[in-house]
């Protein structure tokens, strides 16, 4: 069969088609000439006009090729292939890091008329099947025609509102089209006509779905967001919707919100706004109407305080790796001298100039651990404490912690103040979903504390024991640290002891280095109130264990008068751990000893091994110190029985017997001391916890 014959089924326009497709690769110039001939022949064919497009196309003519299609839309609209070829190019103007291909198509999008660009858009939209294309689409139509952003921008809303309806919450990709690309682009349009009440939907949906974001680990994101789940300063870019929403309201308020960094600043407006009037309502509920400037702005800062204050607390909140890197902090109730020995490590809040900060008891001095980085040196235990204190309103802080939570507390108690606000803001706290927020009721606990509230701080504390559930492996620890020092606080010593006990039952296994706090005590007026922000290491639990009951045996012992031997041989022990930061306290206890005329500590020989409490004991047996009775060391007898030597009317030999076993502590003396104390309270914490009820 010859060529001809092969082609004759052909109808006269493939003939030209298929003639002009031969000659495409050999000679493009015979390939065009084909293709004029059959255009000049068949006007009104589509696939003529088509393969005149695919040509111009290949061949890279941009002008010409946008031409072609521009004739093609306007004569064959209807035709499938041609709206394929639609829907190459509008995939192409979506792509966020496009290849040569789509920069061509592009450039071909480009190169059309204006009037045929829109209605281009807007037909492969209204022709698009997938609601998340369709979306897209119109998004990308208010993006290229900014003048129809007023009317097809708020049909997108509508659009996305419907179509997040099927979605169980707030991270979709519908709610992140209409919050991060719709918003900021509609809401600027001058002469936009929008409800209020549909703005204030439109904020509460910008709220939940930013907050819902900050509070999900990446890699559950991944999965509910199409494309790529990283959202640049997210906190940022909510604080602009608030801006321009506020602006369409007329909100005075909203002109701070340009930057996060003016949490502060808007916050002083807010209150100033408060103070000077702003219509709250009343208690029948009239006269509210700048309840929602007031909520939304004030709600919008306290998440952002209190989301500031969790990430400072829990450095590896909401991280996809459960390896911890960074240690996590919690606030506790801490100690004021005169109450505790002024030694050199002891915290002296510098003077300020706005006096009344410091004569009012109210406002609590506030420090902050810094525990060493992972990788660096510990500080040893015997050596200078590590602890980092900087100048700030209210005490003395780690500046942006002690800020974050400051703010969050202003911004909760003025949320809680008014009848109409408090119940706008339960409401919205309920939609955000925080009854499962745990980081809430860390900080919920934390405003008790602060404000000085401590049985209630401690009915809250109580029941986070009782019922765990949603809780990190750190709220064992932590929440009976806060409770032992609300406990402490309240005068509660035996409760404190119980608690602090439960703690060092699990410091064996709990992991954490790094040097111990250099301001759990400071000097102030003893009406003021001491708040530390502890790091969850051992040493520092640890350390914080020991100065509670340090202080609390003390009490016993000095204020209360309950000089029992074994009190005081508990103090003495736990006196070592931070040697000799308590020397003043060592030295009362010594004058009691003196008193007595004699001590006897049967545990002595297992838990004393610092040389200078050794070397005291040591002098008080002997002539010059008093030949005090020191029924101290243990030594078995011929009997085989087993008693604690007296120095006082012993032959020589027995004298001998006590200094070789005080000699023999003398050599333990390089044991780490974390071990004895933690080994010692976990033995002897109930004999502690008796000396203390």
């Amino acid at each position: 069969m010859s060529p001809d014959e092969e082609l004759s089924h052909l109808s006269d326009e493939e003939y030209l088609i298929f003639r002009a497709k031969e000659q495409q690769k050999k000679d493009p110039c015979a390939a065009k000439c084909w293709m004029i001939t059959a255009q000049a022949l068949f006007p009104k064919n589509f696939g003529i006009q088509f393969e005149v497009y695919q040509i111009e196309k290949a061949a890279k003519n941009v002008k010409e090729a946008a031409k072609c299609l521009g004739v093609l839309l306007r004569e064959f609209a209807p035709e499938p292939v041609l709206w394929r070829e639609v829907d190459t190019i509008m995939s192409a103007l979506r792509q966020s890091t496009p290849d040569s291909q789509t920069s061509f198509l592009t450039y071909l999008f480009n190169m059309l008329p204006k009037d045929v660009q829109l209605a281009m858009v807007l037909s492969a939209a209204e022709r698009s099947q997938d609601t998340m294309t369709r979306c897209r689409l119109m998004l990308l139509l208010t993006t290229t025609f900014p003048e129809t952003t007023a009317h097809h921008g708020l049909q997108l809303v509508e659009s996305l509102l419907a179509a997040e309806k099927h979605c169980p919450g707030p991270l979709n990709p519908f709610r992140r089209m209409l919050v991060c690309d719709l918003l900021p682009r509609l809401l600027q349009t001058h002469g936009l006509e929008v409800r209020p009440k549909t703005l204030y939907s439109l904020l509460s949906r910008a709220i939940e779905f930013y907050v819902a974001y900050v509070t999900t680990p990446p890699k559950i994101m991944q999965g509910v967001l199409d494309g790529d789940a990283k959202i640049d300063d997210p906190w940022q870019q909510l604080f602009i919707v608030v801006q321009l929403i506020g602006w369409n309201l007329g909100w005075d308020l909203a002109s701070g919100f340009q930057s996060t960094s003016n949490r502060e600043v808007i916050l002083q407006k807010i209150q100033s706004f408060v103070e000077g009037g702003a219509r709250l309502g009343g208690p029948k509920g009239e006269g509210g109407e700048d309840v929602r400037e007031v909520l939304y702005t004030t709600l919008t800062i306290f998440l952002h305080a209190l989301m500031d204050y969790t990430k400072r607390l829990y450095p590896d909140f909401n991280q996809e790796n459960n390896a911890s890197t960074s240690t996590p902090l919690t606030l506790v109730e801490a100690f004021i001298f005169p109450e505790c020995e002024r030694e050199e490590s002891v915290i002296v809040p510098p003077k300020r100039s706005r006096s009344s900060l410091d004569e009012d008891p109210t406002i609590p001095i506030i420090t902050v651990s810094r525990p060493t980085p992972v990788g660096q040196a510990v500080t040893p235990v015997s050596g200078p404490v590590v602890g980092l204190s900087v100048t700030a309103p209210g005490g003395i802080a780690a500046g942006g912690l002690s800020q974050a939570l400051t703010t969050a507390i202003k911004c909760w108690d003025l949320l809680n103040s008014y009848e109409q606000l408090r119940a706008e803001f339960v409401r919205l706290l309920e939609s955000l979903g925080t009854d499962r927020w745990w980081w809430l009721r860390v900080f919920t606990v934390d405003v008790l504390i602060y404000q000085g509230r401590l049985a209630e701080a401690a009915l809250e504390l109580r029941h986070t024991l009782g019922h765990p559930v949603h809780q990190l492996p750190t709220t064992f620890i932590s929440t009976n640290l806060k409770l032992a020092s609300v406990l402490y606080a309240l005068n509660n010593l035996s409760g404190a002891a119980e608690a602090v006990l439960e703690v060092v039952g699990q410091l064996p296994g709990w992991v954490g280095v790094g040097g111990l706090a250099g301001d759990l005590c400071v000097s102030a007026a003893s009406n003021r109130r001491h708040l530390h922000v502890l790091a969850l290491t051992r040493p520092q639990c640890l350390q914080f264990a020991t100065t509670l009951l340090i202080h609390a045996l003390r009490q016993r012992i000095i204020v209360d008068r309950h000089m029992d031997d074994l009190c005081i041989g508990h103090l003495i022990t736990l006196l070592q751990y931070e040697w000799p930061k308590y020397m003043s306290t060592f030295e009362e206890i010594l004058q009691i000893i003196r008193k007595q005329g004699g001590f006897s500590y049967p545990l002595f020989y297992n838990y004393i091994t610092t040389p200078d409490i050794l070397e005291e004991f040591m002098f008080l047996a002997t002539k010059e110190g008093g030949n005090l009775q020191m029924d101290i060391i243990p030594i078995n007898h011929n009997t085989k029985q087993q008693r604690t030597i007296s120095t006082r009317g012993v032959d020589r030999d027995l004298k001998h017997d006590f200094k070789m076993g005080m000699k023999k502590l003398m050599l333990r003396s390089s044991e780490p001391i974390e071990g004895t104390i933690i080994t010692f309270l976990t033995r002897e914490g109930t004999l502690v916890h008796q000396n203390l009820m």
